[in-house]
């Protein structure tokens, strides 16, 4: 195919400008630098997240385990209370002046009355009963209505079996605590104290209540007790709770509460403590946000910090890096401008035995050889100069590979080497391929171009007699293949590392242009170019992905 054609084919992607690879390769270091700062915020984060969820749960355990102390502790002040109750009642119960059988009532209205209205003890009233159960005296009068009997209680029954003193609910469903005595086998003393009225202490941490139930589960204290302490089955939920001996965890309501809950000595009482779980976490919760709260601004200025202080690393980075491509750039020019000035002094000096030989009237043939060699010798220093100042845009398009490699070994038909060296071209038959047809054909000719100089200056060094290069065609799978060997011996060793490079070169002639071109070529083909030392010399192969 003809350039001319070749222009007008469809353009395929773009090269990447030198600037776009230099973003690409810092790409990765800002993803690193991105996911290692998150993985830091992680860890600042995680932290404090495990030490509340630790922080929680051995507050639970605390919590739990006070509640439990702080209501065996109120069921023994109760008791002791109650304990009280029934040593006052039973003084007063033992004080001569108490006698049914006298005439007279002063005497026992009299200590009725102390005991209610000059003691805080029984607020609910007293009474004396007889052993009928029949209301006597009360204090204040009226206590009960006329004729109450209260023989069928199950305290005044207790009382007369027993000979000793009880405490009870009054009645089923009552919020009033009965507290009995005897009377010398003539009798009971009776004293009611009202069970929210200095029976149990006021709480007043947020989120704690307490409950005094009957042995029926009616509500003693408080009377204004939430619906949930009177639903059916609390009564056995508590029991259990107590006999357990230790705090459990409720959901009441929907709201998740720690509970106790013991049972008053020498009462058919029991006492119930619930603490809220929110209210009791919620200093934590509090201070766990005031720690987030602190960690995120501490994080946000250490990222601050961070991104300056990476900011400025990254300019003195890429100042540094600008220093040192100044500096390769330099070095380069320096060794392209030796190359360059060797190369055109060589080709100079041909020129000037060639004129010096056509003025002495010497052969003109010879001379006119040497001419046209020396002048396309420097044509192609000029054009591999252009083709790397300026790299082509790739057009690709469909070619038959083994034809471009045959144009090109028929292009350097001219070249004043070829005539020492065997150049052979086998072909296994059509390969299609996608590429640019001029820069493939410019990318062999410079690989046999380098294989024939290589061959010739092997024999002017003797060490070879016979120089060839054979240029072959061929499939390797899905891919089509164009391999130039020679038997010139190959590179120094060592010198694969730096082959593709431009400006390298081991031939005294050349300025290391032409491998360096046609490796960026097939690259930009999207084909490789491929090294290997052979027993006789080198061998470069091409390699473009055939078309399905």
């Amino acid at each position: 195919m003809s350039p001319d054609a070749a222009k007008s084919a469809p353009q395929g992607p773009p090269t990447p400008t030198p600037s776009a690879r230099l973003a690409s390769a810092h790409r990765p270091f800002a993803r690193a630098v991105g996911m290692g700062l998150a993985l830091l915020a992680a860890i600042a984060i995680i932290g404090p997240l495990i030490s509340y969820r630790s922080d929680v749960s051995a507050s639970r355990v605390q919590m739990q385990a006070r509640l439990a102390r702080e209501s065996a502790l109120y069921a023994d002040a109760l008791s002791l209370h109650v304990s009280l109750l029934q040593a006052e009642l039973e003084r007063v119960a033992q004080q001569p002046e108490v006698n049914l059988r006298d005439d007279t009532a002063a005497p026992e209205e009299l200590l009725l009355r102390i005991a209610h209205q000059g003691s805080s003890l029984f607020t609910g009233g007293v009474a004396l009963l007889d052993l009928q159960g029949q209301v006597i005296r009360s204090e204040p009068h009226g206590l009960f209505a006329a004729n109450t009997a209260l023989q069928r209680s199950p305290w005044f029954q207790r009382v007369l079996a027993t000979r000793g003193s009880t405490v009870d609910v009054f009645s089923a469903g009552e919020e009033t605590l009965a507290v009995a005595v005897p009377v010398r086998n003539e009798g009971v003393l009776l004293g009611l104290v009202q069970a929210s009225h200095r029976l149990v202490p006021q709480l007043h941490d947020e989120g704690e209540s307490l409950a005094v139930l009957g042995p029926t589960g009616n509500v003693l204290f408080p009377s204004s007790a939430p619906a949930w302490v009177r639903q059916g089955g609390m009564l056995e939920r508590v029991q259990a709770l107590a006999a357990g001996g230790e705090g459990e965890q409720w959901e009441l309501a929907g709201t998740p509460v720690f509970a106790a809950a013991n049972a008053v000595r020498g009462t058919p009482l029991w006492l119930l403590m619930i603490a809220d779980q929110h209210a009791a976490i919620a200093p934590l919760r509090g201070r766990m946000r005031l720690q987030l709260l602190f960690i995120a601004v501490l994080q946000v200025a250490t990222l601050l910090l961070f991104a300056l202080s990476l900011r400025r690393i990254y300019r003195g980075f890429l100042a540094f890096e600008a220093r040192v491509t100044q500096s390769e750039k330099l070095a380069a020019l320096g060794t392209a401008s030796s190359l360059i000035a060797h190369e055109v002094k060589n080709s100079l000096n041909g020129l000037g035995a060639a004129v010096s030989m056509l003025e002495l009237g010497g052969d003109a043939a010879t001379s006119v050889k040497t001419l046209r060699g020396q002048t396309n010798r420097l044509g192609h220093l000029a054009r591999s100069l252009l083709a790397f100042g300026k790299p082509p845009v790739v057009h690709r398009v469909p070619v038959q590979l083994e034809r471009v490699a045959q144009e090109a070994v028929d292009g350097l038909a001219a070249l004043p080497e070829r005539s020492e060296v065997q150049v052979t071209v086998h072909s296994a038959g059509p390969l299609r391929v996608q590429a640019d047809p001029l820069m493939l054909v410019t990318a062999i000719d410079n690989l046999v171009r380098n294989a024939i100089e290589a061959a010739v200056g092997a024999k002017d060094l003797g060490r070879v007699s016979a120089p060839w290069v054979r240029v072959s065609a061929e499939r390797d799978g899905r891919w089509g293949q164009v391999r130039v060997e020679d038997n010139a011996g190959g590179p120094p060793p060592g010198f694969e590392e730096r082959l593709f490079e431009p400006f390298v070169t081991s031939k005294p002639k050349g300025i290391g242009l032409g491998l360096s071109m046609a490796h960026q070529a097939l690259v930009d083909m999207g084909g490789k170019l491929a090294f290997e030392r052979t027993a006789a010399g080198s061998c470069f192969t091409v390699r473009l992905e055939l078309e399905p």
